[in-house]
């Protein structure tokens, strides 16, 4: 058994599992998340996750307060034209298990509503949301939408006595350190309803075109397999159905692996898919690993004395400061633009929105550490001092 094992397996309760790795991962100063934790493994159940020293209501804090997710931005709000598709492609996958334009759908960790808004202009009047950022639940309301603030984990008691056709949890599983309350779920289901999740699905994890230990990061906590999530249906009494790939299309046109599935009460289960997944995971951070041992490079190189400042304060430049890849001695802010992170700082430097920072230092160069399509911030400065020659600089693998 391992010591001081902080998070059992969420399925089985296995209390001695396979250490794959130890994460680095600096937080803000505002984060109640800590700064790493071990990845472990499930072998029964195909299925690896976060020992995390944190309790849940340290991720209600985060996930309220300061995740990218719930603002008018963030993913599922249907801003970016990418995300739009997505939504439009969720929406129309989610129809084969309506039974009409009447059904009554919920959707769980709904951020800023953007499947609620795809749905209603398909005709399905009675869909409704909950998500615990009061500034995605504003935005959605006053888009004329159904959306209560609230925990996902509050669902089951917020709800009870109402039924619906379908429940949806698109990628919202992966990021929960608690997965009991799920087991209150059937009961909001009405005859013949079904409970619809979708994750992240680490058989696809490859470090083309993404940096190394992309996959990995403060929020993404669980990784399902397909046998994994087969699992979690039976253990909330709704077996799993069918599962089927949903691999998402990145702004920058790169894929995301992902999957669903979907139980329903008194089906019939499918035959357990077979285990894949830690393998793959295996593989993928023995790749990694490799990738990222002295493999970083910056192009062009730093100026030696100019200062530095560094667009970005997410997950890659968390795990690049856990690998020493910043010359932090140089940096004297970081830059962006969600602003739950700003007036924060990060590695006891300021976070700061872009243009703020860039008028505080005219004669810095910016080290853009932004994983999906960060050339896309020189249009950004371009568009906040033009005419101004700013030394861009990008994370590169060393070849």
């Amino acid at each position: 058994m391992l010591a001081a094992l902080h998070r059992p397996c969420p399925l089985c309760g296995n209390r001695d599992p396979e250490v794959l790795a130890e994460l680095v991962l600096p937080q803000p100063s505002s984060s109640p998340l800590p700064a790493g934790y071990r990845l472990v493994a499930c072998a029964p159940c195909d299925f690896a996750w976060a020992d995390t020293p944190a309790p849940q209501s340290a991720y209600d804090r985060y996930y309220r307060d300061l995740a990218k997710y719930g603002g008018p931005t963030g993913t599922g709000a249907g801003q970016d034209p990418a995300d739009q598709r997505r939504l439009e492609t969720l929406a129309g996958r989610l129809e084969r298990d309506l039974p009409g334009h009447g059904a009554a759908i919920l959707d769980i960790g709904c951020g800023a509503g953007g499947l609620l808004q795809v749905l209603a202009a398909r005709g399905y009047p009675h869909a409704e949301g909950l998500d615990p950022d009061p500034a995605a639940v504003l935005l959605a309301n006053r888009k004329g939408l159904d959306v209560s603030e609230g925990l996902a984990s509050q669902a089951p008691a917020r709800y009870a006595g109402r039924q619906f056709d379908l429940i949806v949890l698109s990628h919202v599983a992966e990021h929960l350190c608690d997965l009991g309350w799920l087991r209150g779920l059937p009961a909001l289901l009405a005859p013949g309803g079904a409970l619809y999740i979708e994750v992240p699905d680490p058989r696809g994890y490859r470090c083309e075109p993404r940096p190394p230990f992309y996959y990995f990061d403060s929020e993404h906590i669980n990784h399902f397999s397909p046998l994994a999530l087969a699992r979690l249906f039976t253990a909330i009494g709704l077996p799993g159905q069918r599962f089927v790939d949903c691999t998402l299309t990145l702004p920058d046109g790169s894929p995301y692996p992902a999957f669903a599935g979907i139980g329903r009460a008194a089906a019939a289960p499918s035959l357990p898919p077979p285990p894949a997944a830690l393998a793959e995971l295996r593989a993928y951070l023995a790749d990694s690993r490799q990738r990222a041992a002295g493999a970083v490079a910056i192009d062009p190189p730093l100026h030696a004395s100019a200062p530095l400042l560094v667009w970005g304060a997410g997950s890659w430049a968390q795990r690049l400061l856990g690998q020493g890849a910043i010359p932090l001695d140089r940096v004297r802010a970081f830059l962006d633009g969600a602003p739950n992170k700003q007036g924060h700082t990060l590695a006891g430097k300021p976070v700061v929105a872009p243009a703020l920072g860039l008028h505080r230092h005219p004669e810095a160069q910016v080290l853009v550490c932004v994983a999906v399509n960060p050339h896309q911030i020189e249009a950004e400065v371009g568009r906040i001092e033009p005419g101004h020659p700013r030394s861009l600089h990008f994370i590169t693998e060393r070849k």
